[in-house]
């Protein structure tokens, strides 16, 4: 018996230090996918987490081995491409709610004049930090489409729901010919939309765990439509 019981202990310890191995083993191992590869989110596109790392879209593809920009909630991506300091520090600080606010003040201070001399971009401006929501399409939060729906009904413009039947609605505009105000669309079909605030920036909301800011428009902008406003 006494035999039986020492062989059980044993047996034991050992189910148990294997387990804390593996267990060790998987948090390592989740603590390496976190530093260097990126899990999609409901709501993301290629394109804007391309910008949110630091790369360009074509580099973010060749990385991941991708022909086209489908992806799929779930899928890790490879965003190891030019890991600095600098961009660590940005993936650390992304989702904390202090540097969201400071961001907000720092976008309504530097455009503040295209937010007073466009009544889009001025309405639009109030909701700049607003979190962004898969599907949302209020100021409890908004996806992309749902936001330039949202902000161009104010002014009695009907937008259909999503960025892919958006970029049919008004007039074509080249980049050259942009003006604030303008919707501005990403791939053909979009897969993104935000509204054109001038010197090649656009405010939008850009995928899940941001907040509607202010960003440059990447190398997969497409083009602009201009929409008449009805009130």
């Amino acid at each position: 018996m006494i035999e039986f019981k020492s062989f059980r202990s044993i047996f034991l310890i050992s189910v148990l230090t294997i387990g804390i191995s593996v267990i060790t083993s998987v948090n390592l191992f989740a603590a390496t996918l976190t530093t260097n590869t990126y899990t999609v989110k409901s709501g993301d596109c290629l394109s804007v987490i391309a910008q949110e790392h630091g790369e360009s879209l074509n580099n973010l593809m060749k990385a991941n081995n991708k022909r086209n920009h489908s992806i799929f909630v779930g899928q890790i991506l490879n965003i190891s491409i030019k890991s600095s300091p600098s961009i660590q520090q940005k993936l650390q600080n992304k989702g904390a709610a202090t540097t969201a606010a400071k961001q907000v003040e720092l976008d309504k201070i530097s455009n503040a004049a295209a937010f007073s001399s466009n009544s889009v971009l001025a309405y639009a401006s109030n909701f700049l930090g607003i979190p962004y929501v898969w599907g949302g399409t209020s100021p409890l939060g908004f996806d992309c489409s749902g936001f330039t729906q949202y902000v161009f009904s104010h002014f009695g413009v009907n937008l259909p729901r999503v960025s892919e039947d958006q970029q049919n609605v008004g007039t074509l505009v080249s980049r050259v010919n942009l003006q604030p105000g303008d919707l501005v669309f990403f791939g053909r079909p979009a897969h993104h939309v935000g509204i054109y605030v001038g010197n090649g920036k656009m405010i939008n909301a850009p995928h899940t765990g941001a907040v509607i800011r202010i960003q440059t428009l990447n190398s997969d902008f497409t083009y602009g439509r201009r929409v008449n406003l009805k009130k």
